[in-house]
């Protein structure tokens, strides 16, 4: 083998797994629809787009994202079905949810129980006050 043809091969080897690795899974629930879809619609759009620029870049670390989104419509017992089944279902790595406080008060105990990463995009202060986990 010629000086260095190991490194090569190695390093050949190590950007093929990780151009094999998993994507990130990212779990959104947002009030698309419904009394809230001002906020929902514009957020889902956002995140897709980002996803999308994220992506064209080369991913994070070298893995890809990708997006599973549900409609709640503004319904908290639909964002808890949902967040159920991103966890359970969908496996998602992370949360990103809740166009309203109520959708995201609903879920927060799931979440805390997964030990999940959770970004809300609700804006009230019983959601950081106190810290959750």
């Amino acid at each position: 083998m010629k000086p260095y043809a190991w490194l090569a091969a190695a390093l050949l080897a190590a950007a093929t797994a990780v151009q094999a690795q998993e994507p990130i899974r990212i779990g959104s629930f947002l009030s698309v629809t419904g009394p809230a879809a001002f906020l929902g619609d514009p957020e889902q759009k956002t995140l897709e787009l980002y996803v999308e620029k994220i992506n064209a870049a080369g991913g994070v670390l070298g893995r890809k994202l990708q997006l599973i989104a549900y409609d709640s419509a503004g319904d908290a017992e639909k964002a808890r079905a949902f967040t159920k089944r991103l966890i359970e279902q969908d496996k998602v790595d992370l949360m990103v949810g809740g166009s309203t406080t109520g959708e995201t008060m609903a879920v927060v105990p799931l979440i805390e129980q997964a030990g999940m990463p959770f970004i809300s995009l609700a804006g009230a202060v019983v959601i950081v006050d106190p810290v959750k986990k």
